[in-house]
C-alpha cells in the first residue's frame, strides 16, 4: 500500500509538472484585420484578396488574462518557393501586458511579385520567454492584378563607375505579372541630375507571365561633368500610360578631360548642366539694304521642369534684327525648341565681316550664354553687278538658243523640199 501511495505521488508530480510546462502565454487573440478587412481564424470562406507586389498591414488585438512580460508577435506566410530570399514575415519588439489590458499591434508584410496565384495561410504566433505559444491561422488568397508590369532586372555597363566623357550602357528586363496582355510598354532610362536620357524603347506586346528585355540604352556622359555619384533611373510605363514603375541604380562619375574650347568651336554649349544650346558659327552673306539672313538657335531642356528663355541681340548698330517666332521661348522637359535670328544689314553698310552677339537669358534675366554670330556684308552695288551680269548671260543664252532653233528649221525645210523634187523626176 505504501508503495502504491509513493507511485501515485510520483505520477501526480509528473502530471503537475507537465501541466505547468504546457501553460500557454496568458493572452487571447481578438480581432485580426488585413488592410481593414476582418479575418476569421481557421475559415477559408473569409478570404482577403491580395495582389502580388502589394504591401499589406496586419492589425492584431491582444488581451492579457494575467500579467505577462516579454510578449512577442510573429506573423508569416509559408509555402512560398523563394521564401529564403524573399521571406513573407514580420515581427515586433517584446512588450509587457498587465492583466485585462488590451492592445492593438500593427505588422506589415510584403507579398512578392513571384508569389503563385493560390491560397495561403497567414500564421500568427504569440510567445514569451517560457510559456507555450498561442497560434492562429487565417486563410488568404493571392491573385494577379488586372495590369501589373514589374522590373525584373536593371543592368548597367560599366556597373559602378564611368569616366566623364564616356558612355553608360543600360538594359532593362520587365515581366507582365498581371492577368491581361499589355500593349506598347514604354521603357526609358535617364540620369535626371545630368539631363541625360536615351531614346525610349517600346515593347509592342507583352503577354501575361511573359518577360522581355529592352534594347541597349546609350547614355553619353558630358566630358565636363562634375565627379560624383548620380542616379540612373529606369522607368517603365504601361496600361496606356496610366501606370508607371521605376528603379534606380547609383553610378560614380570620375573626372574626365574637359575641353570647353572644343565645344564652343563646334557651336554647342551646355549651360546650367541641363540646358544645351546649338547654333551655327559660320558667317552668312547679308546684302546691305537687301533681304535678311537667318541664324537658327536650338535650345534643349534636359531638366525635369519647364524653363523659359529670353533671346536678345547686343552690340550691332549696322543692322536690324528680329527674333522669330518670338524672343520669349518656353521649353518643356525633354524637349527642344528652335528660334531664328534674322539679320538685315542697313543700306550703305560697308562690305566686310561683321560680328554680333546673341544673348540667351533665363526667366530671371540672368545671361546663360553669349553666342557670337558672323555676317559677311556685301554692298548693294556689288550684289547688283553680279545680279546684272547673271541676267545678261541668261538673256544672251536665250538668244543663241533661239538662233540655233531657227537655223535648224530652215535646214530641215530645205532638205524636205529637195527630196520631193527628186521623186517627181523619177516618175516622169
Amino acid at each position: 500500500m505504501k508503495r502504491l501511495m509513493v507511485l501515485f505521488g510520483l505520477i501526480l508530480a509528473v502530471l503537475m509538472a507537465v501541466s505547468a510546462y504546457a501553460v500557454q502565454v496568458p493572452v487571447t487573440v481578438g480581432e485580426v484585420k488585413v488592410d481593414g478587412y476582418n479575418l476569421d481564424a481557421g475559415l477559408t470562406t473569409s478570404v482577403r484578396q491580395l495582389e502580388r507586389g502589394e504591401d499589406f498591414d496586419v492589425k492584431i488585438a491582444l488581451k492579457a488574462t494575467a500579467d505577462v512580460e516579454n510578449v512577442q508577435i510573429n506573423v508569416f506566410i509559408t509555402g512560398f518557393e523563394h521564401s529564403q530570399s524573399e521571406p513573407i514575415s514580420d515581427s515586433i519588439r517584446a512588450f509587457d501586458l498587465a492583466e485585462n489590458e488590451t492592445v492593438v499591434k500593427t505588422l506589415q508584410l510584403s507579398l512578392p511579385e513571384r508569389a503563385d496565384e493560390d491560397k495561403y495561410l497567414l500564421r500568427i504566433i504569440v510567445s514569451d520567454r517560457s510559456n507555450d505559444v498561442v497560434t492562429k491561422e487565417y486563410g488568404i488568397k493571392v491573385q494577379p492584378s488586372d495590369t501589373q508590369v514589374v522590373i525584373k532586372d536593371f543592368e548597367l555597363s560599366p556597373e559602378d563607375e564611368v569616366q566623364a566623357g564616356r558612355a553608360v550602357l543600360a538594359t532593362v528586363r520587365v515581366k507582365n505579372v498581371g492577368d491581361s496582355q499589355e500593349d506598347d510598354v514604354k521603357i526609358r532610362v535617364s540620369i535626371p541630375e545630368l539631363g541625360v536620357s536615351a531614346t525610349p524603347d517600346f515593347i509592342n506586346e507583352l503577354e501575361e507571365e511573359e518577360s522581355a528585355t529592352s534594347e541597349e540604352f546609350f547614355l553619353k556622359i558630358n566630358s565636363c561633368t562634375k565627379p560624383g555619384i548620380y542616379s540612373v533611373v529606369a522607368e517603365v510605363t504601361f496600361d496606356e500610360g496610366d501606370e508607371k514603375v521605376t528603379e534606380k541604380k547609383a553610378i560614380t562619375v570620375t573626372k574626365g578631360i574637359c575641353d570647353v574650347a572644343a565645344e564652343d568651336a563646334a557651336g554647342q554649349a551646355e549651360v546650367s548642366g541641363k540646358t544645351t544650346l546649338a547654333y551655327s558659327t559660320e558667317a552668312q552673306s547679308v546684302v546691305a539694304g537687301g533681304s535678311a539672313a537667318s541664324y537658327p538657335v536650338t535650345i534643349t531642356n534636359s531638366g525635369a521642369s519647364t524653363k523659359a528663355f529670353m533671346i536678345s541681340v547686343d552690340g550691332a548698330d549696322w543692322a536690324g534684327f528680329k527674333v522669330s517666332p518670338s524672343n520669349l521661348v518656353t521649353v518643356k522637359p525633354g524637349q527642344t525648341q528652335t528660334v531664328f535670328v534674322f539679320a538685315s544689314a542697313n543700306a550703305g553698310t560697308q562690305a566686310g565681316e561683321r560680328v554680333f552677339t546673341v544673348s540667351v537669358k533665363d526667366s530671371a534675366g540672368n545671361v546663360l550664354q553669349n553666342l557670337a554670330m558672323k555676317a559677311d556684308v556685301v554692298s548693294a552695288g556689288a550684289a547688283g553687278g553680279i545680279s546684272g551680269l547673271r541676267n545678261a548671260l541668261t538673256a544672251g543664252l536665250v538668244v543663241i538658243v533661239a538662233i540655233l532653233v531657227v537655223i535648224g528649221l530652215v535646214l530641215a525645210f530645205r532638205r524636205v523640199k529637195g527630196g520631193e523634187e527628186g521623186e517627181s523626176q523619177t516618175y516622169y
